[in-house]
This record gives structure tokens, sequence and C-alpha cells, in this order.
């Protein structure tokens, strides 16, 4: 390899997962101090317009409720414990609310945020008035939601997964994608460098812990991985960094 060995910049996803219950505070406040470059989260609207973090469209499996979030009231929601089913020490955890979400990180994280089901333009007004700038990038597997972001904030950094876009051309002409998504199964160093040559940033997400995998991204130098097993890349990534130091490769 020629030139520096740059770090890979860490997503956390949906916070620290295997520490906390995920989309809280408590697993947003945990991959803070574990060190994350970023934080990914999820988004869902309820009945009554407000906008939450959570990942299923049901509060069933990370709460102690039940019932479709777009047919539920805030008043529900915020009622729930998003945390006792993790774990007891994470008793009382309320689902976020997104702009309570958003004011805890601002200045301290980057935010990766996915958008299930909400009105893109209230989230992105949301993301404006908190003022993430550069400091954030979105995405969501709804082509709707797709075709209303690049419609009503083209210049808001954008992701897409190559098995949603289905090619690498359809990610740039037709998504307009600024960085383009692998998974475990279809990641290759050529299909990375292709994308970089191209333009675009590279991210993985993997939700495994594959020692082996997690180097080779190093050395391929890809941009970003959306991870849960974030300690065990960030000390595979500190020997693959001090083996190119050691050999004089990088800075």
């Amino acid at each position: 390899m020629e030139g520096p060995v740059k770090p890979v910049q860490l997503v956390y996803h949906r916070g620290d997962s295997l520490n906390a219950p995920e989309n809280t505070f408590a697993s947003a406040e945990s991959a803070i101090i574990a060190g994350a470059d970023y934080i990914e989260f999820d988004v869902h609207q309820s009945a009554d317009n407000v906008l939450y973090v959570m990942h299923d469209e049901t509060v069933d499996r990370t709460t102690d409720g039940t019932g479709v979030i777009a047919e539920m009231t805030s008043a529900e929601i915020d009622r729930l414990d998003a945390g006792s089913w993790f774990s007891p020490a994470f008793a009382g955890e309320p689902v976020p609310r997104l702009d309570d979400f958003l004011r805890r990180l601002k200045g301290r994280v980057k935010i990766y945020c996915e958008i299930k089901q909400a009105d893109a333009g209230r989230v992105v007004d949301m993301l404006d008035d908190f003022a993430f700038g550069n400091d954030v990038f979105v995405s969501s597997f709804s082509a709707d939601i797709r075709t209303d972001l690049r419609r009503i904030a083209p210049d808001l950094k954008r992701n897409v997964q190559l098995h949603v876009a289905g090619s690498l051309e359809h990610a740039i002409h037709h998504e307009q994608a600024h960085i383009f998504e692998f998974l475990e199964e279809n990641v290759t160093r050529e299909a990375i460098e292709e994308a970089k040559r191209r333009g675009l940033e590279t991210m993985i997400f993997i939700d495994t812990p594959n020692a082996e995998l997690f180097a080779n991204l190093v050395e391929w130098q890809i941009d970003y991985v959306n991870l849960d097993y974030a300690a065990l890349f960030r000390a595979v990534q500190q020997e693959v960094l001090l083996r190119f130091d050691g050999a004089g490769l990088a800075s």
C-alpha cells in the first residue's frame, strides 16, 4: 500500500447498542464516552407528528409497551420504558424525542440519521435548527423519502446502500449519493476503490465481530464502518495502523 493509512471513522450503530439499550440517551452517551466519530440512529413519527428515535415501526421489541408508533400519540410514547428490556439498570429510559436527542448530541459527536417513516422535510428542518452542518449524513430505505431528500435538501450528504441502489451507476446518477454503503457479503477492495475513484465516500454496515474483515477494511481504506462491535474494530484498527507505521508507510 502506498501513502499513509488513515483511521476509519467509527459509526456506532444505534449508539453503543452492545452495552446500552439501542437508540436511547444511554446508548448515545456510552458511544460518546467510547470515542464514537458518529452515532447512527433511526427516526419514526407519531400519530400527532412528533419525531422519535427508534428503529422498529412498533414499540414492542424495545419498550414495555405494544403498538405501531405511527398510530400512537406522543403522550403514549413518552410513558414507555425503553430500557428495562435490555437490563434493569436502564429501567425508566425514555424513547427519545428527536429534538431532545439532537440537543444532547450537538457539538459532541457527528450523526447518521436514518429516516424510517417520517416527514423528511420535518427531519431536515430539525437538523437545520440544530445546525449540524457537515456533521450529519442521512439515508432511508424508502424510495419516496429518498426522493424527498434529494428535492428539499440537495446539499445534505446522503448515503445509499449497494443492495438498495443495485449498482454504483444508479447510486451516482439516480440517487445522487455522496456515500456508498456495502454489506459484509458484497464488499470488496475493488468495489471500494471504484466508488472512491468515482468521487463517493464509502461505508459498510457490519453487525458481526469479523476481525479478519475489520483488518481488511482498514487496509482497503473504507471511509466509515457502521457497526455494533466497535471496541473490537478499534483494537484491530490500532494493530493495522501500528503495522503500517512500523513499515514506514503511514505518517
